[in-house]
């Protein structure tokens, strides 16, 4: 049982058990994995004990109380907090106050902190600098860091935190230094012509709570770092003949390179390297970390550019192959994938198998030009039950219905992902943001996303509302969406930087979420708040529901036979970074606001072949994300390692040289499409999968009549997740789902669309 952290709250063993463990506590985000939400909450939390311990000591240790969350930090009635969640309520009430020095003491402090604190690190480690390539550095292996950054005079607030209005330059002084006992120490200084004066401090670190504690103040502890990191706090000399900062950064540098070398080449090099006219500008001094076999005075790589030798050398190499000279007439006449297709692999495919859905889904269905896989992937599994029970000879729902609703809800997650990372502070050329604005909305989505929609909007059959043109080709319509948004971002943006109110900025997002319906509207069609279903079953026999909604279709008609909240998605990521038995989730990544988190369940590959081989023995089709495009021959519809023989026409292998873990990492591999596993064939002796039948969404001019075969190597190397219902999967494996999710950054390969 936990205690909660926050100060003053009585939620914990004792109250906990009073209540009989109906209060629920959260864990911290990764200090890693999410730095940015797990520093403010420190902040907003404020227990001077948290802060004197290490950060992955308070994510395994500290808990917060539900008590502390908004109703909007949760998913619904789950207990479980949202992947952005902030404790905002009954918190103790401190406001930060940074320590400044007035501006005259600018140029004292530049000039001190680069001779008097590069001198004493120097001194305690027993090093004596030298001038090398423009960098002071030493022949140890320990790293020690001085930077020095020019603001210019535009700088917000925040910058000081004290709330006064600059009026000139600030100099910003950061230090940093690891030492032999593998312990880190660093400082950071701001001056600044702030209105209030604090010039009774000759130095600063840190932040205070109160302003009261300045009047005591002479010298302030770095936090969580040993009194010896502080800088010299001796004053200058009265007599010091001040200087602008420019020429005082020329000064110092030849003062430093006068003490350790004689090579007046070198300093005017590093003179030069800097102009005093930049209007922000970093100096950074500092020792690198070279191996004991790296050459003596090599300090950086010597770029290798290609010379016309090297290109003839290559040329005749080429030419004295008559293995080169035949691959290359006949790859420059057809396909080069087509050239390395291994005949043997033909001969080896048989659309036969062991275990087969008895009535598959009728007719093959087509997304043409758009993104929608995982939505006619999942609207494929729900139809084949749907049709049994109905007695249909074939049946499509409406894919346009759903891809329709995820448009919409899709732009008002991301206007929302917008105002939430401007409040975070993310800055609008930050990786998070840059890669939010890079594609506002796009087809692709996850299995959850689709759960989301149903559960919301609920179904309909195609002929109730059939496919548009836009639905079919969907990129100009998405060029429209995607332009407005991005515009809409810039705007939503501002509103926050200007301090807007909350209310205010929701009623500008719904201005523009009109502006975004209309388009998808123009585009798609709006679907009919109600509908009428005509169809003959079997028989002939005519027959009708409704006039229904959506929602109510759905829940009268399709859930009792195929449940989407029945379903669990479970993911194979063997990266070592990414544990099996934990679960995961993205960064922003969602559609519906308020709706369910996307939400990975990390497990080897061996236990998804072995529960997609059980779900088909039982006659339920499978939803699965792959990287469609590895070893795959498209017209033949044939998924194996050994399709393609790349070595053989091109004299290198290609796609499957890394294993699962690295392709991931150095971004040769992701989940690109979703299909549906239709049919088995299993091993009679082990009772091993060996290949397997999968319906596709391309139209029937692929493989047999639309269906693909996938052999079970290739499923281990490209498969990374599948969908199967939680009645055929362990409890330890359903209890991870109860874990608090780490948090994936938004760029995360997990975190790709299916398209």
């Amino acid at each position: 049982m936990w205690d909660c952290v926050v100060i003053g709250c009585l939620n914990g063993r004792f109250k906990a058990q009073k209540t009989k463990g109906r209060v629920s506590f959260h864990v911290f985000p990764h200090p890693v994995r999410e730095t940015s939400r797990f520093r403010r909450w420190l902040t907003l939390i404020n227990n001077p004990r948290l802060l004197q311990m290490e950060p992955m000591s308070v994510f395994k240790s500290s808990r917060v109380c539900r008590r502390h969350f908004g109703s909007d930090c949760f998913n619904g009635e789950c207990r479980n907090l949202l992947p952005v969640a902030i404790p905002t309520l009954y918190l103790p009430e401190v406001r930060p106050v940074a320590l400044v020095q007035p501006m005259d003491a600018v140029g004292d402090e530049l000039e001190r902190l680069l001779r008097d604190e590069r001198r004493q690190q120097l001194k305690r480690h027993g090093e004596t600098p030298f001038l090398v390539d423009d960098l002071f550095v030493n022949g140890g292996t320990k790293r020690a860091k001085i930077g020095i950054t020019l603001l210019s005079d535009e700088v917000d607030d925040s910058d000081c935190n004290i709330g006064d209005k600059f009026g000139d330059t600030i100099i910003a002084f950061d230090t940093e230094a690891d030492y032999d006992d593998g312990s880190h120490a660093s400082d950071s200084r701001i001056s600044s012509g702030c209105g209030t004066d604090y010039s009774s401090l000759s130095s600063f670190s840190g932040l205070i709570s109160h302003t009261r504690e300045l009047d005591d103040l002479n010298q302030v502890e770095i936090l969580n770092e040993p009194p010896e990191t502080l800088l010299n706090d001796s004053p200058p000399p009265e007599d010091r003949t001040r200087v602008p900062i420019e020429q005082g950064y020329e000064q110092l540098v030849r003062e430093f390179a006068s003490e350790a070398s004689n090579d007046e080449q070198q300093t005017e090099q590093l003179i030069q390297m800097k102009q005093p006219n930049v209007a922000a500008y970093e100096i950074n001094w500092q020792q690198e970390d070279y191996s004991s076999e790296a050459s003596p005075g090599v300090r950086s790589f010597s770029k290798a550019p290609l010379n016309e030798e090297f290109f003839q050398k290559c040329r005749t190499d080429f030419y004295d192959s008559p293995k080169n000279v035949l691959a290359q007439n006949v790859c420059t006449r057809i396909d080069p994938f087509d050239a390395c297709l291994s005949r043997k692999s033909l001969e080896n495919t048989q659309h036969i198998f062991t275990y087969k859905i008895e009535n598959e889904g009728k007719p093959l269905t087509n997304q043409k030009s758009s993104g929608r896989c995982w939505l006619f992937a999942a609207l494929n599994c729900i139809r084949i039950p749907f049709i049994k029970q109905y007695n249909l000879d074939e049946f499509e729902f409406s894919q346009a219905y759903l891809f329709y609703w995820d448009k919409i809800e899709r732009a008002n997650y991301f206007l929302n992902n917008v105002v939430d990372t401007a409040k975070r502070g993310e800055t609008v050329d930050g990786r998070l943001v840059s890669f939010l604005l890079s594609d506002p909305t796009c087809d692709g989505g996850q299995w959850d996303m689709l759960v989301n929609l149903i559960n919301k909007h609920g179904l309909m059959p195609k002929k109730c509302f059939p496919e548009s043109y836009s639905c079919e080709a969907s990129t100009r319509m998405n060029s429209v969406v995607k332009s407005k948004l991005r515009e809409y971002a810039k705007d939503l943006r501002k509103l926050i930087a200007n301090g807007t109110s909350d209310d205010e900025v929701k009623d500008r997002m719904k201005q523009q979420m009109n502006e975004v319906y209309n388009i998808v509207g123009i585009c798609l069609g709006i679907p009919p708040e109600k509908f009428t279903w005509e169809y003959y079953d079997k028989s002939k026999k005519y027959l009708n529901i409704g006039p229904i909604r959506p929602i109510d279709f759905y829940e009268k008609y399709v859930k009792p036979y195929f449940n989407v909240d029945d379903k669990v998605c479970l993911v194979t990521d063997p990266r070592t970074s990414n544990l099996y038995g934990r679960s995961y989730t993205v960064d922003c990544l969602g559609n519906v606001v308020g709706g369910r988190p996307v939400l990975y369940n990390n497990q080897p590959v061996e236990l998804l072949l072995d529960l997609v081989t059980k779900a088909l023995k039982f006659g339920e089709p499978v939803w699965f994300g792959c990287e469609v495009n590895k070893r795959f021959a498209g017209k033949q519809g044939i998924e194996d390692l050994d399709v393609h023989d790349f070595k053989l026409v091109f004299g290198v292998d290609i796609q499957t040289t890394m294993d699962k873990a690295d392709r991931l990492l150095y971004g040769e591999s992701m989940m690109t499409h979703a299909m549906v596993f239709t049919g088995v064939s299993v091993d009679p002796n082990s009772q091993k999968p060996t290949k397997f039948r999968v319906e596709n969404s391309w139209g029937e001019d692929r493989g047999e009549k639309g269906y693909l075969i996938m052999t079970a190597e290739w499923f281990k190397e490209f498969v990374f997740e599948v969908v199967v219902d939680r009645s055929i999967v362990s409890q330890d494996v359903l209890d991870v789902f109860d874990l608090p999710p780490i948090v994936l950054p938004a760029w995360d390969p997990m975190g790709t669309l299916a398209k």
